[in-house]
């Protein structure tokens, strides 16, 4: 038996029938645990934020206080991934800013490519634009199979398509025939054979491929995000911007993506739920 996936089975049952606040605190304190217990994945978070805040001074109380936010926040929206089990579309709650940015760079019918990140709620922004209208596929990582299931149920429910990283070619020619938004999460190197490249102030990994493609059928690109808003009247922002097209080399197209990646990082750094130790010097630690 799989106790991970029995975990969130019984995670959904709960959330459809306590109300979203009392699963707030839940989720608020489960954080705060897994803050002090997870040291490991604390090690992570804290080498992440070193490199989000270099060059800026920042006491220890504050760095902390970022770095169990983001163990609070991986929280709060595991809370709205599960929910996406049983959600309508009008039980969505975002603040959208840039949708009509979608809609236009579809109307050169060639397809479209969402370049985003592990930041914020990125299952939740799928979801909320394919309820919307968005016709939104996404590659996503390839992960134990009856997880990957559950998982997949959840993001297709509002119309969103998936496809596994090991069919990303696939992924494209559907994108490009079919007219679709596709989103990818350009800032982890899931497959294991991505290209090293500045990344804030040390050497990160994105994938190997993504360049190439997005260049060779000159797709149309915008870049994007969905985050938590806590104290404003939606649950979440979600942000697109106007579409640009990439025609120099695949380093030239790498370095305006994590360029666009650092900004938002900057913005939203407990957000930036990477809990994987993939600084390339702790690779070859």
């Amino acid at each position: 038996m799989n106790l991970e996936l029995q975990l969130r089975r019984l995670g959904v049952f709960a959330l459809r029938i306590i109300p979203l606040t009392l699963a707030d605190t839940i989720a608020t304190l489960l954080g705060s645990l897994f803050y002090h217990i997870l040291k490991q994945r604390r090690r992570y978070i804290e080498r992440n934020l070193r490199y989000v805040f270099s060059g800026r001074t920042i006491g220890q109380r504050e760095f902390n206080t970022y770095v169990k936010n983001t163990f609070v926040n991986y929280s709060r929206h595991m809370v709205d991934f599960l929910r996406l089990g049983f959600m309508t579309g009008e039980d969505f709650s975002v603040d959208m800013v840039g949708i009509e940015n979608a809609f236009e760079a579809l109307k050169l019918n060639r397809g479209c490519v969402l370049l985003t990140l592990h930041l914020g709620n990125w299952d939740y922004a799928g979801a909320y634009l394919a309820t919307r209208g968005v016709p939104i596929s996404a590659l996503v990582e390839d992960i134990d199979p009856a997880m990957l299931d559950l998982y997949t149920e959840h993001r297709e429910r509002t119309g969103m398509r998936t496809f596994p990283v090991s069919r990303s070619a696939f992924a494209f020619v559907s994108t490009i025939k079919s007219n679709r938004l596709l989103a990818i999460l350009g800032d982890r190197d899931v497959v294991g054979n991505g290209l090293p490249v500045q990344f804030f102030s040390g050497i990160r990994k994105v994938p190997r491929g993504l360049g190439e493609i997005i260049i060779k059928k000159q797709l149309p690109v915008v870049f994007g995000y969905m985050v938590y808003h806590p104290g404003k009247k939606q649950r979440y922002l979600g942000y697109i911007e106007p579409m640009v097209f990439f025609s120099g080399s695949v380093d030239e197209f790498n370095k305006c993506m994590v360029e666009k990646f650092e900004e938002f990082i900057r913005s939203y750094p407990d957000q930036w739920l990477v809990f994987q130790p993939e600084w390339v010097d702790e690779l070859r630690a």
